[in-house]
């Protein structure tokens, strides 16, 4: 297997699909499969158009986001369509959904499709599964949990929620030729040879255990039977850092909360805002009766995890890669800022020079830390290095 990418900062977008579509096709076979991600700036409706003409009838499918990157190039107005190449992998591409009414059902749905549309898996093949959510209509860790329950057992996850540009309005998911809001998009791979895929974010504890003693959905109302905004402000305060409300943004972004995992990891979940209750609103749920800490991170320790988690894809990868996918939620780049550069930098020298990286900004992110479960992360790196 191996992916050529073509890339294209153009606003129009017929000319966007062209110039991606033209350099992501040029002296290549016909692709078994292209991931089509762009950010927000376009018509949906109206670029899956352009997309299709271009890519005739080779399977295609994708979302949008916050930016999209080729290698160290972030675009943060842009399209990027990565072609995979080869006879040595089986693809199929499914869908669920609205999202908004039965997420579960959705997760559960897509896997069902995209499984359908594969041919009868090969002995020897492994399978690994791409989730691309709509984060913004529904729930996405109930989407996970669907396509978990789902697909089963043995399968390597990765993925992303659709995103725009923080303008938290709506989001394209890109399948069957066409764009779709409230769905869900599941990409199926059967290979020879297993994907590698490595999650990290660089996080860790800041304050002491408490307990989320009332929560509805990605709500955390009470920590400890105190109001939560309460319980992170007092953990600020013992930290020698002051809190008040109009401080609470600034400061959660660097102090997101952490939910410990039974291998010593921590899901992370990205506060939004403090609540007139005093209930403190987050980006995905926040399960009642969950242990969390709040955490903190240094600039070096996201860098250290972007090239952590693509070691751990490339070291689960045998022999050569033929390319690789980054899901990279958008709170890092906002975080980062210029040093970006720096994260993309850190993903393609750790996978190797001349391995063709393809990515997107994502609101929120999905793995299996420690070959577990799949979860939807938020402020995390996943990458997923495709064997060559």
């Amino acid at each position: 297997m191996r992916i050529q990418i073509g890339k294209s900062r153009s606003p129009d977008c017929a000319t966007a699909a062209r110039e991606a579509g033209q350099e992501a096709l040029r002296g290549a076979d016909v692709p078994a499969f292209a991931l089509v991600l762009c950010t927000d700036q376009y018509d949906a409706v109206a670029l899956a158009a352009a997309v299709r003409a271009q890519l005739g009838d080779v399977p295609w499918a994708g979302c949008s986001a916050a930016g999209v990157f080729a290698g160290t190039e972030l675009l943060l107005q842009g399209l990027v369509i990565a072609t995979f190449l080869g006879d040595d992998f089986l693809v199929g591409v499914g869908m669920g959904g609205p999202v908004s009414e039965h997420p579960r059902a959705a997760g559960r749905a897509a896997v069902a499709e995209a499984v359908r549309e594969l041919p009868p898996k090969p002995p020897g093949h492994r399978r690994a599964l791409l989730i691309l959510p709509d984060a913004l209509s529904g729930n996405p860790t109930e989407v996970v949990r669907g396509a978990q329950q789902e697909a089963g057992a043995g399968i390597r996850w990765a993925g992303g929620g659709a995103g725009n540009n923080l303008r938290f309005v709506k989001t394209a998911q890109f399948t069957q030729g066409h764009a779709w809001q409230d769905q869900v998009v599941v990409i199926a791979f059967d290979a020879r040879e297993p994907f590698g895929v490595g999650i990290q974010h660089g996080w860790s504890p800041y304050g002491p255990p408490s307990q989320i003693t009332k929560a509805r959905g990605a709500t955390a109302v009470e920590l400890d039977y105190e109001s939560a905004f309460e319980v992170y402000r007092r953990t600020a305060v013992s930290r020698g850092d002051a809190l008040d409300t109009s401080s609470f943004a600034r400061f959660a972004m660097t102090h997101p909360l952490g939910i410990p995992q039974a291998n010593g990891e921590f899901v992370i979940r990205d506060p939004l805002s403090v609540e007139p209750d005093g209930s403190v609103r987050f980006v995905a749920e926040v399960p009642d009766g969950s242990l969390v800490r709040v955490m903190e991170g240094k600039r070096t320790d996201l860098l250290d995890a972007a090239a952590g988690a693509a070691t751990l894809a490339r070291k689960a990868t045998p022999g050569a890669l033929g390319g690789a996918v980054v899901f990279d939620c958008v709170s890092r780049y906002l975080l980062l800022e210029e040093g970006v550069q720096d994260e993309l930098a850190r993903f393609q020298d750790a996978l190797g020079e001349g391995v063709p990286v393809v990515g997107c900004l994502t609101l929120g992110e999905v793995g299996a830390m420690g070959g577990g479960v799949p979860q939807f992360h938020n402020k995390t790196a996943v990458v997923v290095a495709l064997p060559g």
